[in-house]
């Protein structure tokens, strides 16, 4: 039977004859190569083709049938027209390292403009303070900036653990560490890569392996619109994206320092402009450790407890939810507080409790029906690391708690630890049921059942406490300065006296050590109204009412009273 093979033997032979057969297959070909040939073009090349094949069966004595089957056969085999071949290409991913200190418009547009070059994920990374370099805000204000300055934007991760682990990464590693994510490309200036036809770049000179990622790393510089960076300068494998409106954040912290907040507007996010200006940053004054602000257009994110009563009240403040809100509304008790907070603590919105449960240290007792215009007081609070080694070795790093974390034992036995505070053995066997570590507002729950006392919310404590402690004798419970690290180490054989971890009551399963400190880049607002008291509620909590309810209401804790506690401006 005559094939395909056969006919394009033949024509193939006889193309170079003009007025072969062959001769308007060549012509088809170099038609369907013309970028401009027209379809009217194409039809008459192909049609001409056509038949001068039926042409050369006839001389030929072929049977044009079974070729005409042939050739269906194949076009069944292959992939249908409007359904081209799958193509695999690469995931692009930019990092983009700096201080951030703080994060400028400049920054979040070169975020979007990455994105719309291609790139499927922009990676935000603060670097930590090196000793070249003068930090500014402290890593916690950094972090949070940092987390307004691109919020909204599904492409970009803010990655803070050189932030979190006071570390800083080179270049390198960052690239090696994020691989798995896709094609590295760093995201430098065009300051970066000057003299590098040289050799005498940033690039090559000051980072660490700069030479060999000159050569086999990929960059994205970024420069002035037509102000392009000379093609000799620029590292084998790198893109230019041109763009305006750079502006040193030296620049913008001495404005800030000679003008106040206000010079930040339009230079950076709205939200990190307000950030900054609550929380007094780049100032001349130190900033107190609680601030002011006055809700002149409240948009809420409201949460709401298991309790009837949380969703009876959250039905008066509904219409002021938002789908860009600046702040949390959190309707029921201390425990959905905590919920919320693990939930959106990276929003970094300033979270406004309202009780509905029962005592509620992080609550407030009474909200105006209308929010517009009120005054509220934001405490920052910390939140704390936790760190595990499990009982297979494996580290889990990065946990956060808001309350506290503990060790106890998970079995008959008693537990045996071993305590170090900042990396120093200070009691080599403590024999006890368990062992916690709680920031301020978790000094009033489970804490102070192991015997701790309770603390203000704002104190710069976190408090150390230990369950039914036998050795040693005499342990009382200790109150640490908040820049403290514990750890505490299972000692005891884990047959015998295994040891379970729980963070914020959530179990974090059976562990051989727990490391235990204050976040740098993890912490909380919480927002009272003026009237209410911090300390009113911790001396009803040391104080509780007697049987007959006589003392229910301390007459110092002002947070209780039902009149409105806002002033409500103009």
């Amino acid at each position: 039977m005559t094939t395909v093979a056969d006919l394009q033997a033949a024509a193939g032979a006889s193309a170079d004859r003009p007025g072969s057969a062959g001769q308007p297959l060549q012509n088809l070909l170099a038609g369907l190569a013309t970028p401009d040939a027209t379809l009217d073009q194409l039809q008459r090349l192909t049609g001409a083709a056509l038949a001068e094949l039926l042409r050369l069966c006839h001389q030929k004595g072929w049977d044009s049938a079974s070729l005409v089957g042939a050739a269906l056969d194949r076009i069944d085999a292959a992939p249908p027209p409007h359904q081209p071949l799958p193509t695999s290409r690469a995931r692009k991913v930019a990092v983009y390292t700096g201080s951030f200190d703080p994060p400028t418009r400049f920054h979040r547009t070169i975020a979007e403009r990455l994105h719309a070059e291609g790139f499927d994920e922009v990676i935000i990374h603060p670097d930590a303070r090196r000793s070249d370099r003068p930090e500014h805000a402290v890593p916690i204000h950094r972090a949070a900036m940092t987390d307004l300055g691109f919020r909204e934007l599904p492409w970009v991760s803010v990655e803070l653990d050189d932030l979190d682990d006071h570390a800083f990464r080179t270049h390198k590693t960052l690239e090696r560490d994020y691989s798995s994510r896709g094609e590295i490309w760093h995201v430098v200036s065009d300051d970066f890569v000057l003299l590098g036809r040289d050799g005498h770049s940033t690039i090559q000179t000051r980072w660490e392996s700069g030479r060999t990622m000159w050569t086999d790393s990929r960059f994205v510089v970024f420069h002035p619109t037509g102000v392009a960076p000379d093609p000799k300068d620029l590292p084998p494998t790198s893109r230019l994206l041109p763009i305006d409106g750079y502006l040193p954040t030296a620049d913008l912290r001495t404005m800030i320092y000679s003008g106040g907040a206000d010079a930040a507007e339009g230079l950076v996010a709205p939200m990190v402009a307000e950030y900054i200006r609550r929380h007094g940053l780049f100032a001349s004054e130190v900033a107190p450790p609680q601030c002011r602000i006055t809700l002149d257009r409240p948009r809420l994110k409201i949460v709401t407890g298991p309790q009837e009563d949380a969703t009876r009240r959250a039905a008066r403040f509904r219409h002021l939810e938002h789908d860009n809100p600046n702040l949390i509304l959190v309707i029921g008790g201390d425990g959905t507080m905590l919920r919320a907070i693990r939930e959106y603590w990276r929003d970094r919105l300033p979270f406004l409790g309202l009780n509905a449960g029962h005592l509620g240290h992080l609550v407030n007792e009474n909200l105006p029906d209308d929010l517009s215009g009120a005054e509220l007081v934001l405490y920052r609070m910390p939140m704390l690391r936790v760190d595990t080694v499990g009982e297979d070795g494996k580290a889990t790093r990065g946990r956060l708690a808001f309350n506290d974390a503990w060790v106890e034992r998970d079995g008959g036995q008693g537990a045996w630890f071993r305590l170090e505070v900042n990396g120093v053995q200070r009691v080599e066997k403590v024999v006890a049921d368990g062992l916690l570590v709680a920031t301020p507002s978790g000094s009033a729950a489970y804490a102070r059942a192991m015997g701790a006392t309770p603390v203000p919310l704002n104190s710069p404590v976190i408090s150390l406490a230990g369950s039914n402690v036998f050795v040693p004798r005499f342990w009382k419970p200790l109150a640490l300065p908040d820049h403290t690290t514990v750890r505490m180490t299972s000692i005891g054989e884990p047959g015998k006296r295994p040891v379970r971890g729980f963070a914020d009551g959530e179990p974090l399963g059976r562990i051989k050590a727990m490391e235990v400190r204050v976040s740098p880049v993890a912490s909380v607002e919480l927002a009272f109204t003026p009237k209410f008291d911090l300390s009113a509620k911790l001396l009803r909590s040391l104080f509780p009412p007697d049987d007959e309810g006589k003392n229910d209401r301390d007459p110092d804790d002002r947070s209780a009273e039902p009149s409105a506690e806002v002033q409500v401006r103009g």
